[in-house]
């Protein structure tokens, strides 16, 4: 049988050809431009939402560490009295027993700001005094003056315990208040335990004076003897003197720490009012309060 016919008989049988014929190729569908846009936009909104909600929650968490430090400092203020036959801390004067951590001696201006002052009374001093990235300053080789003048909350110290020294707004000496009346507490007599009035309030000052400017020993209220705030809204670009150092940094809201052993965060506007601020103008209603007036 020739070759010719074997293939013909093959074909017959099978009913296959012996010559194949290529099989076409598969197609792939992929994306399109116009998809790709599509799920990139996607994929970026979503990471906003999610670091935006991060940052909220981080935000928020910070927040509540500052109440938290702020209670913790009401309780060592307050510890300070009761040890001390019910004399108030003062705000800024020089005390030759305040020593570190180490219980070294401190010598002024870093012995007479509050922190060191206080610190006997306080369990942590990164968790009372320092926080929320403040911490950083235990770790500089100026630590001691930094704890000092950087703690995140700074004291009222013209109406509570008294500011003694040359930066004073108005030293409560003997000769001054002879002349124009008690305006400053300085024993737990002089004060209801009730209150509400500001000891400490979240605080800033220029990087030049405190550890990149978060934080500082003392803030200002409004008006003394006479104007000390500017009339103008606080904002994050300000100077921070020009609004008594005091630092909205919640929401345009500050963490206040009242007397009365109260945590609490207070807007600009109840910071403008005097009764938060001066004993004397909470007993007498005066929100406008000046002293010696």
């Amino acid at each position: 049988m020739s070759s010719r016919l074997r293939k013909a008989f093959v074909f017959i049988v099978s009913g296959e050809s012996q010559t194949k014929k290529p099989m076409p190729k598969r197609l792939h569908s992929g994306f399109s431009l116009l998809e790709l846009m599509v799920s990139v936009t996607i994929i970026a909104i979503l990471s906003t939402i999610g670091f935006g909600a991060y940052e909220m929650f981080k935000r928020k968490a910070m927040m509540a560490k500052e109440l938290s430090g702020a209670r913790n400092l009401l309780v060592a203020f307050h510890l300070y009295s009761t040890n001390n036959g019910g004399r108030i801390l003062a705000g800024y004067q020089s005390d030759p027993d305040a020593v570190n951590e180490k219980g070294d001696e401190l010598y002024p201006p870093v012995n007479a700001r509050y922190p060191w002052r206080l610190y006997p009374y306080i369990q942590d001093v990164k968790g009372s005094l320092l926080y929320n990235g403040n911490e950083a300053v235990m770790d500089q080789d100026n630590s001691d003056y930094l704890v000092s003048v950087s703690p995140n909350l700074g004291m009222n110290t013209t109406f509570v315990g008294g500011h003694y020294g040359s930066g004073s707004l108005l030293r409560p000496s003997y000769r001054v208040e002879e002349k124009i009346g008690r305006f400053c507490v300085k024993q737990t007599s002089d004060i209801s335990k009730n209150a509400e009035i500001i000891v400490f309030l979240s605080a800033r000052s220029d990087p030049g004076e405190a550890w990149e400017g978060r934080g500082y020993f003392e803030v200002q209220p409004p008006q003394v003897l006479r104007a000390v705030w500017s009339p103008q809204k606080w904002t994050v670009d300000a100077k921070p003197s020009e609004h008594g150092f005091i630092d909205l940094r919640w929401g345009d809201r500050a963490v206040a720490a009242m007397y009365d052993g109260s945590a609490r965060l207070m807007e600009e506007g109840e910071l403008r009012d005097m009764r938060y601020w001066a004993p004397r103008a909470a007993e007498t209603g005066n929100s406008q309060y000046f002293v010696g007036r």
